[in-house]
């Protein structure tokens, strides 16, 4: 973690020297805001409850803050915003640790080569709960994961109803237009112009709800800010990829009807009609 200010643990700290301790920058703004927390002292409340026997004396335990370090994810990564403190172990003994290794390690052994190793200093010391950190991640994302697959579902069924709406409203309008396109056909239009022409009814449908769609995402992306990690409301490479897939898709739809148009029989439509 980056240190800002101060100076992090040092060899010098230890149990019997005055305790300190190390804040985070979110800290050091929720409890001194337009102050230098340097040298402050602090009385924890762990601290607290496991010195009841020195701060009953007429000298009570504090700590003093030495550094300040960047606001980290280490609760959610969700949030980098939660005011921590953190304390030397080798002043205040934990009762358990977490051990991080890194490399190009086998993971179905690591367990067994840490336990081995650990229990090499003490064999009554119990080594549990090995993971990778891949799946630390995935399980703190797993209810964001499900939301977000929950969205992703409602907006391709949206999505498969806006290509079939786009689709009925343009087989209507060439069956609305099949004696116009007919006399077209006759009069020596090329069938190109008409795919050209029913594609652009597409488009300008396309066009009128994508605007209208982006003016309403803007809005309703806000409300969905709590859900997203890494990326931003207002995300421009998301908004521009599903403008594409969305005029992709009104293409898609209408070209079954203007293919179907441009495959008129004039004289055999002229006839029946």
């Amino acid at each position: 973690m980056t240190l800002l200010r101060g100076r992090l643990f040092s060899d010098q700290d230890l149990e019997d020297t005055p305790q300190v301790a190390v804040i985070n920058q979110a800290a050091a703004r929720t409890y001194w805001p337009d102050q230098d927390p340097l040298g402050k002292r602090v009385r924890l409340r762990s601290q607290s409850l496991a010195n009841r026997d020195l701060l009953s004396s007429a000298k009570p335990v504090w700590t003093t803050i030495v550094g300040v370090i960047a606001d980290a994810r280490t609760e959610s990564l969700a949030d980098a915003v939660i005011p921590q403190i953190y304390r030397s172990v080798y002043q205040r003994p934990a009762k358990n640790l977490a051990i991080f290794l890194r490399g190009q390690l086998d993971l179905s052994a690591i367990s067994a080569q840490v336990r081995e190793q650990v229990q090499a200093v003490d064999p009554e010391l119990p080594v549990f709960h090995a993971e990778t950190l891949d799946d630390v991640l995935a399980d703190s994302l797993s209810v964001r994961r499900f939301s977000m697959e929950m969205v992703g579902l409602f907006a391709a069924t949206a999505l498969l109803l806006a290509g079939l709406g786009i689709y009925g409203t343009i087989s209507y309008l060439v069956h609305e237009q099949t004696r116009e396109i007919a006399v077209r056909l006759a009069l020596g239009a090329q069938r190109g112009n008409i795919l050209s022409m029913i594609l652009r009814q597409g488009l300008g449908l396309a066009a009128a709800g994508a605007g209208v769609g982006l003016v309403a995402a803007l809005i309703v992306s806000h409300l969905m800010a709590g859900l997203l990690y890494g990326v931003s409301p207002t995300d421009l490479p998301t908004f521009v990829g599903v403008t594409v897939v969305l005029t992709a898709v009104a293409l898609a739809a209408s070209y079954i009807p203007a293919l179907r148009a441009m495959r008129l029989d004039p004289i055999s439509t002229l006839h029946s009609e």
